[in-house]
């Protein structure tokens, strides 16, 4: 029994059919490419992947971590106020209020990365308000006299908790992060 010498309907469907798939395939793949550059570049704003945008607010169309948004416009303003002799209790408690301030926003940050604490953007809005009026009085002690701990010490206790909860949180979700960004 021979070759065929020329392809029958039924093979040139059957070879269209494949070469659509691997089109398809491949536009998927560009697709899927594309959409976890565009929210790689988003990052800087949201700080988020697009499986977590729930933590953003839009702003412009952008997403914006509402936890950064919150926590720098508080803290800014107390800072601003601060030489104004505008502070939200007096300046001799500042050391306390500091350390006791930056203990929610810790609490919520390191229990809510690790997994154990559901998201709830109302708490995390008052939380980085606080962790807000914190840092604006130890950046204004900080401003005055240079190597504060008031300002330093809550930084780097807190600050090293932040980070190694982010740390853990990342090495157990790492393959999630990039699987949420193609979809």
């Amino acid at each position: 029994m021979g070759l065929p010498t020329t392809p029958d309907d039924a093979s040139l469907a059957a070879v269209d059919a494949k070469f659509a798939e691997v089109a398809e395939r491949r536009q998927a793949e560009k697709a899927a490419e594309d959409a976890h550059r565009v929210a790689y570049r988003n990052l800087w704003l949201s700080h988020h992947w697009p499986h977590r945008y729930d933590r953003c607010t839009t702003i412009r169309g952008r997403h914006v971590c509402r936890r950064c948004l919150w926590f720098y416009i508080v803290a800014f303003a107390t800072l601003a106020a601060a030489p104004l002799g505008i502070s939200p209790w007096p300046t001799a408690w500042d050391p306390m209020f500091v350390w006791i301030l930056s203990i929610p926003a810790t609490i919520d940050f390191v229990v809510g990365e690790l997994g154990s604490l559901k998201y709830d953007a109302r708490r995390q809005v008052i939380v980085s308000s606080l962790l807000g009026l914190a840092v604006g009085r130890g950046f204004y002690a900080e401003l005055l006299m240079r190597g504060s701990t008031t300002f330093w010490g809550p930084v780097l206790v807190f600050g090293s908790m932040w980070f190694a909860a982010a740390v853990v949180a990342w090495m157990n979700k790492r393959g999630q992060y990039r699987e949420s960004a193609t979809g």
